[in-house]
C-alpha cells in the first residue's frame, strides 16, 4: 500500500472529477510535465482501491521510467508524486474558484478596472450587484460582498472618472458594509465563546471582543437607525445586535424577548441555514437562563425547538443532528412535562444522530423519560445500558442515579455514588467551573435534605431554604419538590 498526499486527494474525487483532472493535466497551459500525466493514469486505475497491496512506488516507477530498464530510484518517484500533489492542489483551487461566481466575477472586474475598460466594467458590475443584492441574507459574508462591490466602484472610478469618484457615495457605503460585516462576525464569535465556556475554555485576551466592549454600541445603533441608507440592512444588523445583548446579559429577560421579536419580524430575510443559526442562538439564550436557575424558561426553550422542527430548519444542517441539541431538546421537553412530544422527538431524531452514538442516546433518553414517569426500576436499567463519552450525558446520568436512589430509599447506594461523583468532579479539569459548582451543590443539598428528613431540625431546614432561594444548582426544581414533600 502506498501512502501519499496525492492519493489522499484523489480518494475524494468523483468519477467526473477524476475525468476533469485528467483533462486539466493534458492541458499544456496547466501542466507541461508528461511524466505526471503517466503517473496519474497509473494511479487512476486504482481509484476504487487505493489500498491495494500492488500499488507501490516500485511498480509506478517501472511503469513510468521505461518499464524497468532503469534501476529503481526512490527520489525520482517521490519528486513526481510531489509534483502531482501540487498539480492536484492547483486543480482544486481552480475548481473552487469556478464554483464561486462572485469571486470569479470580482477578479474579472479588477482586471477590467486596471485596463480602463469602463464600458465592460459598468456592465459587469451591474450583473454582480444583481447576483448579490437580490438573494436572501446568508450571513455576514453578504455584507462583505456588498463592501467589495462598492469598493470596486470606487476603484473603477478612480481609474476612469475622477469627477464621479468625488461625487459618489460608494466610499460611505463601503465603510457601512465593512462595519456590518465586522460586527456580525464578532457577535457570532461571542455566542460561540459563550458556548465554549461549557468546556472550560476562556478567551480573556480576544482583541476584537474587547474592542467592541469599549464602544458605545447603544448610541451607535440609535444613530444608525435614524441615518442609514438601507432600512432592510439595519433590520438585519439589529437582529444580530439583539442576539449579542441577549447572550451577554442572561439576567435580563427583556433582552431575550427583544431578540426573539426582532428575529420573528425579520426571519423571511434570512436563508434557511442562517435562520437555523439564529434560532439556535435563541435557544442558547434560554439555556443560559435555565442554567442560572430560571426553570420557567424550559417551556419557552422547548417551544422554540418545536418551532424549529415545524419550520424544518434542521434540514439545512450539514451532517448529523447535533448531540448537544438532542440533549437540550430532551431536557427542556421533560422539564416542561411534554412527555408525548418528547417520545415523538426521541423516535424521530435519534436516528439522525451519528450512528456510533444512537444506542447510547436512546438509552439515555429512555432513562430520563422513565424517571419523569416515576418508573425508577426501568430508568436504572437504561442507565446501566448507557456507555457514552458525551460529557453532558455522563454527568447528568450520575445526577439521575442519585435522584433514583433517593426516590427508592436506597441511601447506601446514594452515599456511595455521591462520594464517587464528587471525587470525579474534583479531579476532572475539563468540566466547566460553573457546572462543577452546580453539580457539587446538588450533592450537598441532597445530603441536607436527607438529614432534615431524618432529624427534622429547624436549623437544617433554614439552611436548605436559604441555599435554594439564593443559589443556582443542578436539579434545583426537583430538590425543591422533595423539600416540599417532606414539609407537607
Amino acid at each position: 500500500m502506498l501512502n501519499s498526499k496525492v492519493i489522499d486527494i484523489l480518494k475524494t474525487f468523483s468519477i467526473e472529477e477524476l475525468k476533469r483532472f485528467g483533462e486539466f493535466l493534458d492541458s499544456p497551459y496547466h501542466n507541461k510535465n508528461k511524466k505526471a500525466i503517466l503517473l496519474f493514469k497509473l494511479l487512476s486505475k486504482y481509484h476504487a482501491d487505493y489500498d491495494n497491496k500492488n500499488l507501490t512506488k516500485e511498480k509506478l516507477f517501472a511503469g513510468i521510467f521505461t518499464n524497468g530498464i532503469n534501476e529503481f530510484n526512490d527520489a525520482s518517484i517521490r519528486n513526481l508524486l510531489s509534483d502531482l500533489t501540487m498539480l492536484a492542489e492547483r486543480y482544486l483551487s481552480i475548481m473552487r474558484f469556478e464554483k464561486d461566481r462572485f469571486e470569479f466575477t470580482e477578479k474579472v472586474l479588477r482586471e477590467l478596472s486596471e485596463r480602463k475598460l469602463t464600458g465592460l466594467f459598468e456592465k459587469k458590475i451591474k450583473s454582480l450587484e444583481e447576483l448579490t443584492y437580490n438573494n436572501e441574507f446568508d450571513g455576514e459574508v453578504k455584507f462583505y460582498k456588498k463592501f467589495v462591490i462598492e469598493e470596486l466602484k470606487s476603484s473603477g472610478r478612480q481609474f476612469g472618472d475622477n469627477l464621479k469618484l468625488y461625487k459618489d457615495i460608494s466610499g460611505l457605503r463601503t465603510s457601512e458594509f465593512l462595519s456590518y460585516f465586522f460586527l456580525i462576525k464578532i457577535f457570532k464569535l461571542v455566542n460561540f465563546f459563550e458556548f465554549q465556556k461549557l468546556y472550560n475554555v476562556e478567551h480573556d485576551l480576544n482583541f476584537a471582543v474587547r474592542m467592541i466592549e469599549g464602544f458605545n454600541l447603544e448610541k451607535a445603533f440609535d444613530e444608525l437607525e435614524k441615518k442609514s441608507s438601507s432600512e432592510e440592512d439595519v433590520k438585519i444588523l439589529m437582529v444580530y445586535y439583539k442576539m449579542y445583548k441577549s447572550i451577554t446579559n442572561p439576567d435580563k429577560d427583556d433582552f431575550y424577548f427583544d431578540f426573539k421579536k426582532s428575529l420573528f419580524e425579520s426571519e423571511k430575510s434570512f436563508s434557511i441555514l442562517e435562520k437555523l443559526g439564529l434560532y439556535i442562538c435563541l435557544t442558547n439564550s434560554c439555556v443560559k437562563k435555565i442554567d442560572s436557575g430560571k426553570e420557567n424558561f424550559s417551556g419557552e426553550c422547548f417551544e422554540i425547538y418545536m418551532l424549529m422542527f415545524e419550520k424544518d430548519l434542521y434540514s439545512a444542517y450539514p451532517g448529523y443532528f447535533p448531540m448537544s441539541a438532542f440533549s437540550t431538546v430532551l431536557h427542556t421537553g421533560l422539564a416542561s412535562g411534554e412527555f408525548q412530544k418528547v417520545e415523538e422527538f426521541i423516535n424521530s431524531y435519534s436516528v439522525k444522530l451519528n450512528s456510533e452514538h444512537i444506542n447510547d442516546a436512546v438509552n439515555y433518553s429512555r432513562a430520563q423519560l422513565c424517571f419523569y414517569k416515576k418508573d425508577f426500576e426501568r430508568s436504572l436499567e437504561y442507565i446501566s445500558k448507557t456507555d457514552t463519552d458525551f460529557s453532558q450525558f455522563k454527568f447528568l446520568l450520575k445526577i439521575l442515579s442519585l435522584k433514583i436512589y433517593y426516590e427508592t430509599g436506597d441511601y447506601e447506594s446514594l452515599y456511595y455514588a455521591s462520594d464517587s461523583f464528587q471525587h470525579f468532579l474534583n479531579k476532572n479539569k475539563l468540566v466547566d467551573e460553573n457546572y462543577k459548582s452546580n453539580f457539587s451543590k446538588f450533592i450537598k443539598m441532597l445530603d441536607l435534605i436527607i438529614r432534615y428528613r431524618s432529624l427534622k431540625e429547624d436549623k437544617i431546614l433554614y439552611k436548605i431554604e436559604e441555599q435554594l432561594k439564593n443559589k443556582s444548582m443542578a436539579g434545583k426544581k426537583w430538590l425543591m419538590e422533595k423539600l416540599y414533600e417532606i414539609k407537607s
